[in-house]
């Protein structure tokens, strides 16, 4: 039925939408899954066949059967999902020149655009199924959005006709993904809980005047921002979002506290930052209902923000605001005392801030150290597991730290935090996710450091190159039917000024660096980047450098 291959996307909801829809068909003995009319099976209304008979119909065929002779992204011509679904995007705008990550068959179209494709419905984007559908894929152009769980498309078949359908959510055939390459209209919050990844995107700049005033931001003072509906968001229904945020050029040491619009400011903090320089860091925070985030700084500082990534309300990131489980300095969660230097502290976290006694997973933590007496490392785990050689924040001599960690929920209901120095400890709880999530958390393992000489050679990392970093098959991240990789990328004894970005292996790496460093600096950025159809990731350079990757978690279809 189609052609052009790779991601592998059944989610749970899905293969049970379709195992109870195979049960109930055979029950009543029902054999056709395709209906003729609005009275058929719910997983596809055919609205009308043929060129002749949707025009006839009042269904428009976009001008495709005069041009279905002319190839498009250099796909076969004639009655074929692909060459269509080309011929629409060029129509739209896009040159008449297939990507260079686009191969294969129909099922390959979400694995080679994996910052572009989620599960919001819009206008213009390109709805896209895998092998689960038929065994090369299938790709369809969305026409109308009626909802977020249902849209109607119009698509060309190999070995078929053009038809126009009506497909539904609850019919069990939805879409494995939307691709947004040259969408003709907003996107809407997706029928499913699922993480959804954006392709990085600056929302916020006060140095240009970008998304908040032209002006540094004073201390105590705060911007607020619009998230929902920019960058491909849809303007309702997003719950969650994960920004990668920049401080630039602070005239003192100080802190963000980040939170959503129109509540009360948290006594947290999401990134922790010294005078001078740039300091990066991943913030999760919940949207307010004005789809707005707030971002208040206690020292005087430029702010910056990507968005990376976003979960609808009611999604699998469950959580409100920022709340504080451990405080050492106060005897919040732990004595009150400084944690000695190879200390363990067990953190219980179930029944606290919202998190259920029973059904969670994971936990995502920020993670503060301050005045530690030394350089180290902090290291969070699962209780009842094996303390990982991986630790995920780095400590500086006397000053303040903070870096945001997805953890296992060990025995007990419980988390361990590790020092490899003295120091106080602070963290906040900022959301957690249930058994059965698209976002899985696991115990933290290195899968590249050029220090040691793991994954590749032993070495700075040049100014420049961009190393292949495997994810599929390793670290207990499966080999098929992930998207995206949950990562700590770190920096070590740069040679001169620089920074890492990482991103989807086969794709042009994008404007926006995953963490900034000066010389001699060590510096860590927990990051979400979709892999590659060949199932890695990219870590781009950009002064010389130790490098090393840590994987936390994966986000599975």
């Amino acid at each position: 039925m189609l052609e052009t291959p790779l991601h592998q996307t059944s989610r749970r909801r899905r293969r049970v939408v379709r195992a109870v829809s195979a049960l109930m068909a055979a029950l009543l003995g029902l054999t056709a899954l395709v209906a003729s009319g609005p009275a058929g099976a719910a997983e596809w209304i055919v609205l009308c066949t043929g060129y002749s008979g949707c025009k006839s119909a009042g269904y428009s065929e976009a001008g495709y059967e005069a041009a279905s002779k002319t190839s498009y992204w250099s796909q076969y011509v004639g009655h074929n999902c692909t060459n269509y679904v080309g011929y629409r995007l060029v129509k739209n705008g896009l040159p008449n020149t297939r990507p260079a990550s686009l191969t294969g068959n129909a099922s390959n179209w979400g694995p080679s655009f994996p910052t572009q494709t989620n599960d919001s419905p819009a206008v213009g984007a390109i709805a896209w199924w895998d092998t689960s559908f038929s065994s090369t894929g299938h790709v369809a152009y969305v026409e109308k959005v009626i909802s977020n769980s249902e849209i109607l498309i119009s698509e060309d078949n190999w070995g078929g006709d053009f038809r126009w359908r009506r497909v539904t959510f609850a019919g069990g055939k939805w879409p494995n993904g939307f691709i947004h390459l040259k969408d003709q209209g907003p996107s809407l919050a997706p029928p499913t809980r699922d993480w959804q990844n954006v392709a990085p995107a600056r929302l916020l700049d006060t140095r240009t005047g970008l998304g908040a005033p032209k002006a540094v931001v004073p201390a105590g003072g705060a911007v607020t921002v619009q998230v929902a509906g920019r960058a491909g968001l849809p303007a309702k229904g997003v719950g969650t979002v994960l920004l990668n945020v920049n401080a630039t050029a602070p005239t003192a040491a100080g802190y963000l506290t980040v939170h959503a619009s129109g509540t009360a400011q948290p006594g947290s903090r999401e990134l922790s930052y010294p005078a001078g320089g740039v300091t990066t860091k991943l913030v999760l925070t919940r949207v307010g209902t004005d789809g707005k985030v707030r971002l208040y700084t206690s020292g005087r500082t430029d702010l910056s923000a990507d968005i990376v990534g976003w979960s609808p309300a009611g999604g699998f990131v469950s959580g409100g605001g920022p709340a504080r489980v451990l405080d050492t300095r106060t005897g919040l969660g732990a004595p009150k005392a400084r944690l000695a230097a190879s200390g363990t502290l067990k953190l219980p976290v179930t029944g606290k801030a919202g998190i259920p006694t029973t059904g969670a997973a994971a936990v995502l933590l920020d993670v503060s150290a301050t005045s530690p007496s030394a350089a180290g490392w902090l290291t969070t785990w699962a209780t009842g597991a094996t303390r990982p050689a991986t630790p995920q924040v780095p400590l500086v001599t006397g000053k303040p730290t903070t870096g945001l960690v997805l953890a296992k929920i060990g025995t007990g209901g419980a988390v361990n935090l590790h020092s490899s120095v003295q120091t106080d400890l602070m963290v906040d709880i900022v959301g957690w996710l249930p058994t059965g999530a698209d976002m899985v958390a696991l115990n933290p393992t290195r899968v590249l450091d050029s220090q040691t000489g793991l994954g590749i050679t032993a070495g700075r990392v040049g100014a420049g190159k961009a190393p292949v970093v495997k994810i599929t098959g390793r670290a207990g991240v499966p080999a098929k039917g992930v998207r995206a990789a949950i990562v700590t990328v770190v920096a070590v004894s740069p040679t001169t000024a620089g920074y890492l970005t990482a991103y989807p292996s086969g794709l042009a790496e994008p404007a926006y660096a995953s963490v900034k460093y000066a010389k001699g600096q060590t510096v860590t950025n927990t990051v979400v980047v979709p892999v590659g159809a060949d199932g890695a990731i990219r870590v781009h350079t950009g002064g010389a450098a130790y490098v090393k990757v840590d994987v936390q978690g994966y986000i599975r279809f």
